[in-house]
C-alpha cells in the first residue's frame, strides 16, 4: 500500500504536488494554532491578550502600506514578464518595500504622540513592529517565488519549522517573564522570524548582486498601487472590529472577541481548501460557458460550507471551554455572529471569482471598500451602546454587503445571472437566522443538542432527496 501511495505521488504533476503541500502546510498551522491557542489564554489575562491580538491586528493593516502587496498578483506577473531577470527583480521588489517601512515609519516617529494614542500600544512594540516590517517581505517574496516555480519541499520544511518553533519559544517566553507577558509573547515568538527574515534579506541580495532595478519598482506600482485600497479594505474587515473594540471599551474585551474570532476563524480552512478548487473550475466553465454546471456545483459547495458554519455555532460552547478558561467564555455569544460572517466572507468569493475571470477588478475593490467603510461606521455606532458582540453583527452585515456588491457586479459584467439566488438566498438566511436564535439556547445544553440532531436530521433528508445534484461533485463530465 506505501509504495503504490508512493508511485501514485511520484506521477502527480509539479503544480498538483505544490498545491497538494500547501493545502497540508495549512491544514498543519491551523492544527497548531488550535493547539497553541488553548496555552495561551491560560497564560494571558484577557486583558494581555486583547493587546497581543491589538498588536497582530495593527501589523496586519500596516504591512499593507508598508509590503504594497508586492507578494500578490504583481509578483507573479514579474515573474512572468522578467524571466530572465528574476533574482534581480526579487531583490528590487523587497528593497521597494524596504524604503516604503522606512517611509511609513518615519511618519510614525514624527507623528509619535498621535500614533501612540490612536494605536493603544506601547511605543516600544511600536517601533518592534516596524522592525519586523522593514524585514518581513524578504520571506515572503522567497515564499511565493518557490510556489510559482513549484519547489515546494524546502517551502514546506521552514513554514512547518517556523510553525513549531515559534510559538515554542513564544510560550517559553511568556513563562520565563511573568511580569511581562505581552512581550514575552510577541518578542519572543517574532524574533524566531526576524531571524529567518534576516537571513532571506542577505539571500536575495547575493542573488541579485546587490543590484536594484527602479524599471521594476515602476512596473509593480503601475500595477498594484490601484489595487491597495482592496486588499487594505479586506484587512479592515477582517482587524478593525477588534481595533475599534479595544478603543472604545478597553483591550479585555479585545482578548475575549479575538478568542472567539480565532475559534470561528477555524473554519475559514475549509473554504480556502475549496475556493483553491473553485477558482480554477470557475475559470475553466466560464471560458466553455457552461454555466449550468457551474451554479450546479458550486451550490453543492456553498450548502455543505454553510452546513460547516452552522454546525460550528451549534457547538460555540465546547468549542470556547476547549480554546480559554471561564474567564474568556462571554466570547461563546460572539461566535454565532462571527461565524455567520466567516460564512458570508466565503460566499463573495462565488461572485468575485467570475468578476476576477473577466479581469474586471475594480467592481471587486468597489464592494471592498464600501463594505470596509460601513464597518467602521457600524462599529462607532452599535459597540458604545450594545458593547463588543455588536461588532459580530456589523461584521456580518459588512461581508452582506460585500457579497450583494459582487452579485451585482458580476450580473452587470454577464447581463445575465449564473446561480440559483433562490438556494443561494435560503441557505444564507438559514445560517443568519440559526445563529442568532442560538444565542437563546447556549445555556440549555439539552436543548441544543436536540435542535442540532434535529438540524441534521433535516440536512440529511435534503442531500438524499437531492443525491443526483451531489454526485455532480464525484462525475466528471463527459467530453
Amino acid at each position: 500500500m506505501k509504495s503504490f501511495l508512493s508511485e501514485r505521488f511520484k506521477k502527480l504533476s509539479p503544480p498538483l504536488l505544490a498545491s497538494a503541500a500547501l493545502m497540508f502546510t495549512q491544514l498543519i498551522q491551523k492544527g497548531l494554532q488550535l493547539i497553541t491557542a488553548p496555552i495561551y489564554t491560560r497564560l494571558l489575562t484577557p486583558d494581555e491578550y486583547g493587546q497581543v491580538s491589538l498588536f497582530f491586528s495593527w501589523y496586519e493593516i500596516m504591512v499593507i502600506f508598508t509590503g504594497l502587496c508586492l507578494s500578490k498578483g504583481v509578483f507573479n506577473n514579474g515573474m512572468m514578464e522578467f524571466k530572465s531577470e528574476r533574482d534581480k527583480y526579487t531583490f528590487s521588489m523587497y528593497s521597494l518595500t524596504f524604503l516604503s517601512t522606512c517611509v511609513v515609519g518615519s511618519v510614525v516617529i514624527l507623528f509619535s504622540r498621535f500614533i501612540y494614542n490612536f494605536m493603544k500600544l506601547p511605543m516600544n512594540l511600536i517601533c518592534y513592529m516596524f522592525v519586523l516590517l522593514l524585514f518581513e517581505a524578504a520571506l515572503s517574496l522567497w515564499t511565493v517565488r518557490q510556489r510559482f516555480e513549484y519547489k515546494w519541499k524546502l517551502t514546506t520544511f521552514i513554514t512547518l519549522s517556523l510553525a513549531v518553533l515559534a510559538p515554542t519559544v513564544g510560550i517559553l517566553s511568556v513563562i520565563l517573564l511573568p511580569k511581562y507577558h505581552v512581550y514575552g509573547r510577541i518578542i519572543g515568538e517574532r524574533t524566531v522570524f526576524l531571524l529567518v527574515y534576516l537571513f532571506f534579506v542577505i539571500y536575495h541580495a547575493r542573488r541579485a548582486k546587490f543590484k536594484i532595478s527602479t524599471q521594476f519598482w515602476k512596473f509593480a506600482l503601475k500595477f498594484n498601487l490601484p489595487l491597495i485600497p482592496h486588499y487594505l479594505s479586506l484587512h479592515i474587515l477582517n482587524h478593525m472590529d477588534r481595533i475599534m473594540i479595544a478603543s472604545i471599551i478597553d483591550e479585555s474585551a479585545a482578548g475575549i472577541y479575538s478568542v472567539a474570532y480565532s475559534g470561528a476563524a477555524v473554519i475559514k480552512m475549509f473554504w480556502q481548501s475549496i475556493n483553491a478548487s473553485l477558482i480554477p473550475w470557475t475559470y475553466e466553465k466560464c471560458e466553455k460557458k457552461d454555466y449550468k454546471r457551474l451554479n450546479d456545483v458550486t451550490i453543492v459547495l456553498v450548502f455543505t460550507y454553510a452546513m460547516i458554519c452552522i454546525i460550528f455555532m451549534f457547538l460555540a460552547p465546547e468549542i470556547m471551554q476547549i480554546l480559554a478558561p471561564k474567564s474568556y467564555h462571554e466570547g461563546i455569544y460572539i461566535i454565532p455572529s462571527v461565524v455567520a460572517g466567516v460564512y458570508f466572507s466565503a460566499l463573495y468569493y462565488i461572485f468575485a471569482n467570475v468578476v476576477y475571470y473577466y479581469k474586471m477588478p475594480k467592481y471587486v475593490m468597489i464592494g471592498s471598500v464600501v463594505s470596509a467603510i460601513v464597518n467602521i461606521i457600524l462599529n462607532a455606532i452599535f459597540i458604545p451602546i450594545f458593547g463588543y458582540i455588536a461588532a459580530g453583527y456589523t461584521t456580518m452585515a459588512s461581508y452582506m454587503l460585500q457579497v450583494f456588491v459582487d452579485y451585482i457586479a458580476m450580473v452587470k459584467i454577464l447581463k445575465f445571472n449564473i446561480y440559483n439566488m433562490k438556494i443561494i438566498g435560503s441557505v444564507s438566511a438559514t445560517v443568519v437566522l440559526v445563529g442568532i436564535a442560538l444565542s437563546f439556547v447556549f445555556e440549555y445544553t439539552i436543548v441544543r443538542y436536540l435542535l442540532l440532531v434535529i438540524f441534521i436530521g433535516f440536512t440529511a433528508i435534503y442531500v438524499i432527496k437531492n443525491k443526483e445534484i451531489f454526485q455532480q461533485l464525484l462525475r466528471r463530465k463527459k467530453k
